[in-house]
């Protein structure tokens, strides 16, 4: 992309150009090129990540949003720019409701007008309110002939159109680079170029010395070219593929803008415990819970719990471990920890947090943790 030669946009584009993200990184990595209807339908994915979008802006009341959305996203300018009919808009994409009111990284921001006119002056609960953080517009016609970001972009300017892309194969979404499958066959797969990705359906990855894994990510460093038909379907779109070959990666080395982005969210920590920590006549048959200061992915807890006694067991008592299930409960953030059998009268149990247990939206690590009570007879 080339550096707008003249006007603000222009200005705040030429201090800001930077090298495209390298070869193998995941466009999660970076920014996401999408929709906006696809921000609305899936505001966990997004959350707390750069994003591009095409989408006229409308002002109200000193108010700019994202026009014709179903639920409202308010868009705040790093400097406000002279808008084009070509536009992309990009910045930091937040759901309101996943973040505390007080939160350091929202100081500067004023958002009592938005939450009037969004939720009665309300903080909102999670997926209802938006904002995109730090914004600028981007003046970027659509090519006439189709690419992947083009397509990720604007599905609606392409769909029911035969076209022919050049992507590099991530299989069955193996790296996340978009954030819900389509489901139209066995062998749907997504194409990821620059900082766009589209999934391909009805189309076996197979052809003349071509022959992938959509579950194998040795597969993952081939480029390929798809024909196909775009169709959309609300905010899911995809290439409806009728043809695959090998192709040859780029040769030329893409231009991007960098945004300034809002400081990363803190590592999780955990609040709050039942039992407490070091409480003495513990409820034996009661669950144990941990709460946390973010939303946690519920996979990482796998293998990563320890429970067991300490102290010298009682004679006659099992010198084996509790046995338990976990379930992580999402409204509350809180870990259930439930034992098979109540627990050993007057035992000391302490469990242990290991090291692997990231946080839902950006993977930061949960330092290793443990918490040690006493049960009651």
């Amino acid at each position: 992309m080339r550096c707008p030669a003249r006007g603000q946009v222009g200005a705040i584009l030429c201090g800001a150009v930077v090298l495209a993200v390298a070869a193998r990184a995941s466009a999660a990595d970076g920014r996401i090129a999408t929709t906006a209807e696809a921000l609305v339908a899936s505001p966990v994915f997004f959350h707390g990540k750069q994003v591009v979008v095409r989408r006229s802006v409308a002002e109200q009341d000193g108010l700019w949003r994202l026009a014709n959305t179903a639920k409202p996203v308010f868009v705040i300018w790093n400097e406000r720019p002279s808008l084009a009919a070509d536009v992309e808009i990009r910045g930091d994409f937040w759901d309101l409701g996943r973040l505390e009111r007080d939160d350091s990284r929202l100081s500067n921001v004023n958002f009592t007008p938005m939450l009037e006119a969004a939720w009665h002056g309300q903080w909102p609960p999670r997926d209802q309110v938006f904002v995109m953080l730090g914004a600028s517009a981007i003046e970027s016609p659509l090519p006439d002939e189709a690419t992947i970001r083009a397509i990720a972009l604007a599905p609606e300017h392409y769909a029911d159109r035969q076209v022919k892309v050049v992507g590099r194969f991530r299989g069955a979404n193996l790296y996340g680079d978009l954030p819900q499958p389509v489901g139209k066959s066995k062998w749907d797969f997504v194409l990821q170029s620059a900082d766009a990705a589209v999934w391909v359906a009805d189309l076996r990855p197979k052809a003349k010395d071509l022959d992938l894994d959509i579950h194998a990510r040795v597969d993952t460093g081939h480029w390929v070219q798809v024909t196909g038909t775009v169709r959309r379907d609300g905010p899911a779109a995809w290439i409806e593929g009728s043809a695959i070959a090998a192709a040859a990666a780029p040769t030329d080395t893409p231009i991007e803008v960098s945004i300034p982005r809002a400081p990363r969210e803190p590592a999780p920590t955990v609040v709050f415990t039942a039992p407490l920590a070091g409480e003495v006549d513990a409820d034996r048959s009661s669950p144990v819970r941990i709460q946390f200061s973010r939303d946690m992915d519920p996979r990482s807890f796998r293998d990563r719990i320890r429970v067991s006694y300490q102290g010298q067991a009682a004679p006659g008592a099992s010198a084996a471990p509790p046995g338990f299930t976990i379930r992580y409960l999402e409204g509350p953030r809180a870990l259930e920890i439930k034992f098979a059998e109540p627990l050993d009268r007057f035992r000391a149990v302490k469990i242990d947090l290991l090291e692997g247990i990231v946080s839902a939206i950006d993977n930061q690590p949960l330092a290793p943790w443990s918490l040690t009570f006493t049960t009651g007879g």
